[in-house]
């Protein structure tokens, strides 16, 4: 453990600094590091142009000098002067950004905490300059948005959005009444489509919902405490008289639970968006019967008996596309589409590449349902088996996100091409993964003769993961395509003649239609991860040219398995990938 002994007495020579005892911090109410040391500095700052006695807490985590140490407020020094940008709500002060991975001068331990405690004064006497206020409290507007500031206030992060902030749409919304959807109560946006989706999918799994009324009006808040009453929140919807009006007529003919006020907050050219409803009003009965005013319910939200309350206040999760990828990507790509024939073992685990590629709509093909034994391979697990693998995968890819373009065809590609190919033609790209090479024959002489259209991509495995092929096709190289792949013709397979192994790789348990083809699940992650950078290129690339990927396995255990290697696999090494064009 660390010596503090020396570091306190330099700290001493400066600040009125000394180290609290167990008593004295059982004595304290304040999220310190568990098991961790807390220094008490007592210093003054000035404010308002008075000298003002200050106490501050610096609390050293048990691994330190490997982690930065925090320093808090003294609750009652912070009382009178709050609220000040950058303290947090359990009184600890921002003095890092820990998102910028600070480094940690251990050869200069004092500096750092002189540092520390220079800032965190500077921190508090920033509590003078009213603008200086403003525009913090701006910057970290949804930080105090989300604070509790009394036991009958009410805040919630319940809402998700996708508002197009290019869209000069209106704004809808729908509430969800009788369960949380993924945890949220309400979502908007400008987007029909979206809502549409976000609709379905609530039907489908039994959310019910109501249409709510979405009124925008500008950010009215600019100091904290944002706890408003019934009575401040009229006041600030005055502002606006257009909206004002407004929300005074659809309080004739709607319920408070369905009227939501929006606003955003800028930072950053990022708009974020919050708002509040009206929850619990009373609705007081003449005495002869029926409601004191028939006309409107807007008078009973600033009566005696309600404009004391607190509005419920919200904040909404932004998961448009568009913001998702920049909080990952930094950047934003144009959307593709693809198809997916085949969700077994390859068609699946593709799912986990291509969740990360911007992709945005997803057309889903397979007949097949998930058996038990086959989800050590397979993307899916347990919980899963026995469902339709496109209902599935479907379910995996809303998760993922709601607002994913999702279509299934609980099919074959067969009869999906000839009953449906604009299924197909209406993506980017169209991957197969089956393994078959009859409906891989079948695909190609569809785009030879022009029934589909698309760039095609087949992926298929030896038994043991001998090899992983990928090939890109484009729909003028399907002829040389079928050429290459009909009548074992395959220049690219890493073992010699598999009719001839059926023996050794090919395993029945016990009845007809039971054998299969095994092979590892680490190898095809293996195989996967080492094609997924080319798959990516020729998804989001305009490639013109089609080629062919050959991922080799592990030589040393088709030697084991005692299986024979074809002159392609002897002349390559183990893991290596060998790229050829068509």
């Amino acid at each position: 453990m660390f010596d503090f002994k020396n570091l306190l007495d330099e700290i001493s020579k400066t600040e009125n600094c000394n180290q609290l005892n167990e008593e004295e911090l059982k004595s304290l109410d304040y999220d310190f590091f568990e098991n961790g040391t807390v220094w008490q500095v007592s210093t003054e700052i000035t404010i308002e142009g008075k000298c003002t006695d200050i106490t501050l807490y610096i609390n050293f985590p048990t691994n330190f000098p490997f982690s930065f140490p925090k320093i808090f407020i003294n609750k009652s020094s912070y009382e009178p002067i709050k609220y000040i940008p950058h303290i947090n709500s359990d009184l600890s002060i921002c003095i890092f950004d820990e998102g910028n991975n600070p480094v940690m001068p251990k050869s200069n331990l004092i500096e750092l905490l002189c540092l520390m405690l220079s800032k965190a004064k500077k921190i508090i006497t920033c509590a003078d300059d009213d603008e200086y206020k403003k525009e913090e409290f701006l910057n970290e507007f949804k930080a105090y948005w989300e604070l509790v500031y009394s036991e009958k206030d009410t805040v919630s992060n319940s809402g998700f959005h996708s508002i197009n902030n290019e869209s000069t749409l209106s704004v809808k919304g729908i509430g969800f009444t009788n369960k949380m959807f993924c945890g949220y109560e309400y979502f908007i946006s400008n987007n029909d489509a979206d809502l549409d989706r976000i609709k379905n999918i609530s039907t489908l799994n039994g959310y019910k919902y109501q249409e709510l009324s979405v009124i925008i009006i500008d950010n009215p808040f600019d100091i904290p405490p944002y706890d408003t009453t019934f009575m401040e929140s009229l006041i600030l919807l005055q502002n606006d008289n257009d909206r004002f009006q407004e929300f005074k007529k659809l309080c004739k003919s709607k319920e408070f639970n369905s009227v939501i006020i929006v606003f955003k907050n800028t930072k950053n050219s990022v708009s974020e968006y919050y708002g509040w409803t009206y929850k619990n009003v009373a609705m007081l009965l003449r005495k002869h019967g029926g409601y004191r005013n028939t006309t409107s319910k807007f008078i009973h939200l600033n009566a005696p008996y309600n404009s004391h309350k607190l509005v419920s206040r919200l904040s909404f999760d932004n998961i448009s596309l568009d913001r998702l990828q920049i909080r990952t990507t930094g950047y934003v790509e144009e959307q593709k589409s693809i198809v997916i024939s085949g969700l077994g073992s390859i068609g699946s685990n593709l799912i986990y590449f291509l969740r990360n590629l911007p992709i945005n709509k997803f057309h889903l093909i397979d007949n097949d349902s998930l058996s038990p034994e086959n989800i050590k391979r397979h993307y899916l697990g347990l919980s899963y088996s026995k469902y339709k693998k496109v209902d599935a995968i479907k379910n995996e890819l809303c998760n993922i996100n709601p607002l994913n373009i999702i279509e299934i065809r609980d099919d074959s590609v067969n009869n999906v091409i000839l009953k449906e190919p604009t299924f197909i033609n209406d993506c980017d790209f169209h991957i197969v993964a089956i393994g078959k090479t009859n409906v891989e024959n079948f695909i190609l002489e569809n785009i030879q003769n022009g029934v589909l259209s698309k760039p095609t991509i087949l992926f298929w495995v030896e038994p043991f993961l001998a090899s992983g092929q990928m090939l890109f096709v484009l729909p003028k190289d399907a002829p040389k395509v079928i050429d290459l792949i009909s009548q074992n013709n395959f220049p690219f397979h890493v073992l010699d003649n598999v009719n001839s192994q059926l023996d050794k790789t090919y395993i029945i348990e016990g009845s007809c239609q039971s054998g299969y083809f095994p092979y590892s699940s680490a190898y095809l992650t293996y195989f996967l991860s080492m094609i997924f950078p080319y798959l990516k290129l020729h998804l989001l690339s305009n490639n013109e040219t089609s080629k062919i990927y050959s991922w080799i396995g592990d030589k040393a255990l088709l030697k084991e398995k005692l299986l024979i290697t074809s002159q392609f696999g002897n002349s390559n090494e183990s893991f290596q990938l060998i790229i050829n064009e068509v």
